[in-house]
């Protein structure tokens, strides 16, 4: 709990592991990572940020000072993040998933998804295949689609705290609810 209590979001992003719980959420709100060092201030997108298993594009005596959130990647849009795991607390996710939708004024059509994963791959990613085919959709087409649409984008791997078939299947089924909750947090009647 006192390691808990003095944790930072930066620090979970820090040290490049794709079970950081805060990672899918903040790859689905693309943000942009401010450096300090003694060349100056850099921004890092995210989507550039994790460059290996364990590695980040954090460079020598360089602190990650802010996490910048653009405002057209969070008004409008509403999301929920799911994590799988073993026990309900001071767990390693077995799989984190994170959606974003931006509804239609009627709060029936998803206009835009986002949708990103730790553990489904050696880094964090977003499932660009998926949101791209689901944009446009119903929210509950969107939803019974998404998932299956998220595999062409995952590579998750076998480990002691999960087998990759099982990890697949969650995020088949993951993906769907996340959807479905975020539209809900919109405004979406389902």
């Amino acid at each position: 709990p006192q390691l808990r209590a003095v944790g930072t979001i930066g620090g979970n992003v820090c040290n490049g592991v794709t079970s950081a719980d805060s990672a899918p959420t903040l790859m689905a709100l693309d943000v942009r990572m401010h450096l300090r060092g003694p060349a100056g201030w850099r921004i890092v997108p995210i989507s550039q940020w994790y460059q290996g298993v364990g590695k980040v594009d954090l460079g020598p005596a360089e602190l990650l000072c802010r996490i910048v959130i653009p405002k057209e990647n969070y008004d409008g849009w509403s999301g929920h993040y799911i994590k799988y795991a073993q026990r309900n607390a001071m767990d390693i996710a077995t799989l984190g998933v994170s959606c974003l939708v931006r509804l239609s004024a009627d709060k029936r059509i998803c206009e835009d998804v986002r949708l990103a994963f730790g553990v489904a791959a050696p880094t964090p990613i977003r499932a660009r295949t998926a949101e791209e085919g689901v944009r446009g959709l119903p929210v509950s087409e969107a939803a019974a689609r998404l998932g299956s649409l998220a595999l062409e984008d995952v590579s998750p791997r076998t480990s002691w705290r999960a087998s990759r078939e099982f990890r697949l299947q969650l995020i088949r089924e993951l993906s769907g609810r996340a959807l479905l909750e975020a539209a809900r947090k919109g405004g979406a009647q389902l």
